[in-house]
């Protein structure tokens, strides 16, 4: 019987909760520098860097497009890996991407050992469902506040917050003290932060003077430097890894989240 293909990602039900799991092969990376991590951008390969949990942090690179994939998932940004370096597994969760500012791609990731039993804290995004009669009768439905931060199992990471709107008529309102309880997570954000409203419609007055006022606006001026500053302050943290500490957030190892 042939053995099992490995594939580079699957999905698990993990306490009764939908998230997605996602295998990431790694190479360790025995240089630092500038020179060795766009050497490795230029073979399709992320610099980063694994930490938290007690563990060594370890000088790793992984697989570009695998890690795009991942990110492809519902869960995006949030999602599982579940990453392989020298035949040991770790699990983890993006603690930290930079990013070239023009192309958006990838510079360097921070990834952060996590345990399946122990509650991380991470940002969620909210999706308005339901038919608000405000909307109906003309009102502006507004959403100041897209996504929610909980305390949660790794396993139990929701997707989305689903936020009915239903109730909301014309100068209504809702607040994340309105969000319903759940026996997953616990919400951390502010509880009088505003999740959605509905303002009176604009009139054609108002419209009017807004339009003018954007295209009195100038334009804003984007540096050509910018992208090689993102990148240089990416290829800074290499140093910092060499020392022992995470290139993202110096402290990483206090907790995770996307």
């Amino acid at each position: 019987m042939a053995p099992p293909q490995w594939r580079p990602w699957r999905r698990h039900l993990w306490n009764g909760g939908p998230m997605a799991e996602v295998r990431i092969k790694a190479e360790r990376r025995d240089e630092a520098g500038k020179g060795p991590a766009r050497r490795a951008r230029a073979a399709g390969r992320v610099p980063a860097i694994l930490y938290g949990g007690g563990m060594d942090p370890v000088s790793i690179t992984v697989d570009r497009r695998e890690l795009a994939l991942a990110y492809h998932t519902d869960s995006g940004t949030n999602v599982l890996l579940d990453i392989q370096v020298d035949g040991d597994n770790t699990l983890a969760l993006t603690k930290d991407l930079q990013r070239d500012p023009v192309k958006g791609t990838v510079l360097h990731a921070d990834f952060v050992k996590i345990e399946r039993n122990v509650r991380i804290e991470v940002e969620v995004p909210m999706h308005l469902v339901g038919e608000s009669p405000g909307v109906a009768e003309g009102g502006v439905l507004e959403q100041p506040l897209h996504a929610l931060s909980i305390s949660v199992l790794p396993g139990d990471v929701p997707e989305a917050v689903d936020v009915d709107i239903s109730s909301l008529a014309i100068g209504d309102s809702l607040k994340v003290a309105d969000i319903g309880v759940s026996d997953e997570y616990e919400i951390l954000s502010d509880p009088d932060a505003t999740v959605a409203n509905v303002a009176q419609p604009i009139s054609e007055e108002e419209l009017e003077a807004m339009e003018a006022a954007v295209a009195e606006a100038e334009p804003e001026e984007v540096e050509v430097e910018a992208a090689e500053a993102q990148e240089e302050a990416a290829e800074g943290g290499e140093e910092m890894a060499a020392a022992g500490e995470p290139a993202g957030d110096e402290g990483g190892d206090e907790g995770a989240g996307a």
